[in-house]
């Protein structure tokens, strides 16, 4: 299901994939579902940088920092 490296970026939406699938949901409906996961996710790591002030996420400049270059 999910391989080393990949991290959290497949973790996430695979998990909501496996219990919209136990519980029985529309295929569609789940992927738009992960997605939505995902995307909340990024946001809140930028939202987190930008209120930290952080400059680097990982040793590489986080979103804003690229932007501004």
């Amino acid at each position: 299901m999910v391989s080393s490296g990949d991290g959290g970026k497949r973790l996430r939406p695979s998990l909501v994939l496996l219990v919209g699938e136990l519980c029985g949901l529309d295929q569609q409906r789940l992927r738009d579902c992960a997605v939505g996961v995902e995307l909340l996710h990024t946001f809140s790591l930028i939202h987190d940088d930008l209120d930290d002030g952080d400059r680097l996420r990982r040793d590489e400049p986080h979103l804003l920092g690229r932007i501004r270059s």
